[in-house]
């Protein structure tokens, strides 16, 4: 059962296209699940739907939100990887409660469907989207990034931010948020993910022309350069399988 395989976790997603922070005050993290999974032999996508079933059932009205990621352009970053689970719950305490609930509880098919490595991150929306309509679809980047010598994470997420309102204020549309590790993992090369969210794949390639047109690496450049660096960024197609997050305060 997933639950059962809390050796790691991930603060990943929330792709509910909800800050989880007001504007003002200190940043509010949201923890995040992420089990990367390649499906065991003779099982597909239609068996992890039957499992997705039963998850939804069980969550009930948990404040909870869960999602697909599916490698699109990914180089050779987890080629062997099937698809990208992602479960966010709106705090630590329903988290808490929530897996303290499966522990121990019938298997809902999920070893038997899918081989995973599992983690947890702490996430922060800088910038929430929302999508074009109800499909539930979204395409997501993911980067990762480390902090320049001399720098603190405060400083990289600060500069990451200005670039941000920058793209806002100039006509980008755009989801941001950030990722930043806390169980599951111990050999990371890299300080926190950096997570672009679009509304669908003409989103992206909006957001491409955008870039181009606007230079807006010169711009990058100017305020994150010494600051902070990131790499490529992976391409992932997704899918919301349920939300039940609350808005933000």
């Amino acid at each position: 059962m997933k639950k059962l395989i809390i050796s790691a976790a991930a603060f990943m997603l929330t792709v509910s296209m909800v800050p989880a922070q007001a504007q003002d005050g200190p940043r509010q993290f949201r923890p995040v699940e992420v089990w990367a999974c390649s499906f065991n032999d003779g099982k597909d996508q239609d068996d992890m739907d039957d499992v997705y079933e039963d998850i939804v059932e069980a969550a009930g009205d948990t404040a909870y939100a869960a999602f697909q990621l599916n490698p699109y352009f990914t180089g050779t970053f987890g080629q062997n990887i099937d698809l990208i689970y992602i479960g966010a719950w709106a705090d630590g305490a329903v988290m808490g409660a929530d897996m303290a609930s499966y522990i121990g509880s019938d298997d809902d098919g999920w070893d038997e469907t899918v081989d995973c490595q599992s983690f947890i991150y702490a996430s922060n929306w800088i910038q929430p989207v929302a999508p074009p309509d109800d499909s539930g679809n979204f395409m997501m980047t993911i980067s990762d990034c480390n902090v320049d010598h001399g720098n603190t994470p405060a400083q990289a997420i600060g500069a990451i931010s200005r670039f941000n309102d920058y793209r806002v204020a100039n006509g980008m549309t755009i989801g941001t948020l950030v990722w930043f590790p806390v169980y599951g993992g111990g050999n990371e090369e890299f300080d926190f993910k950096l997570l672009s969210v679009y509304a669908g794949a003409q989103g992206l390639g909006d957001a491409f022309k955008w870039s181009v047109d606007n230079a807006a690496y010169n711009t990058s450049t100017a305020i994150m350069e010494g600051v902070v660096g990131c790499d490529a960024a992976r391409v992932y197609t997704g899918r919301t399988i349920m939300n039940n997050l609350p808005p933000a305060n």
